[in-house]
């Protein structure tokens, strides 16, 4: 190994990753709908995605364990953008896990049906700093998403929480006032 190659980063490669760029001025919640309707997945609203204090909304839908990832992003907040391209883009559709060239052509053909969407075209994940610094960002919030599910699906968590409420209850019964009959 050469020792130059010890100290180097290496950032994962987005191989089975495709981001397509969309140019709309939809909303983004009815966005994710139109989509939800066209393509039979079932996008959810999940917690947004901050970079640089700006909040981004984000929609998540997986088919299950190793089926396919969806993340609808809204790449422009509060006139700043996540992510700068030319022609401008709106939202990014991030897909991942064995799709194949037909499904996303097929993807991209139902997009540009969609009555609201001026543009959607596939991007090179290979090329660009910045495009990889997104999917990067995407990801990672969607580690996080993954992360509070988890926590919130664990006994332990329910136990915490069954313990939480029982001495909010005992709290409220010692600090109440005690009933006063007439």
């Amino acid at each position: 190994m050469n020792p130059k190659d010890k100290n180097k980063i290496r950032v994962a490669s987005f191989e089975d990753t495709f981001a397509i760029g969309i140019n709309s001025g939809l909303p983004d919640y009815k966005l994710a709908w139109f989509i939800n309707k066209k393509l039979c997945i079932d996008f959810a609203r999940e917690e947004d995605l901050y970079d640089g204090g700006i909040p981004f909304s984000f929609f998540y839908y997986t088919g299950g364990e190793n089926c396919q990832v969806y993340n609808l992003v809204s790449i422009q907040s509060q006139n700043k953008a996540l992510l700068d391209f030319n022609p401008r883009l709106d939202y990014l559709l991030v897909i991942r896990n064995g799709v194949l060239p037909e499904k996303i052509n097929f993807i991209i053909k139902s997009l540009r049906e969609i009555e609201g969407i001026g543009h959607a075209f596939l991007l090179d994940v290979n090329k660009g700093k910045a495009l990889k610094q997104a999917l990067e960002i995407i990801e990672l919030q969607e580690i996080y998403l993954l992360e509070q599910t988890k926590k919130q699906n664990s006994l332990e968590h329910v136990r915490q929480e069954v313990l939480k409420r029982r001495n909010v209850s005992a709290w409220a019964e010692q600090t109440a006032p005690a009933p006063q009959f007439y």
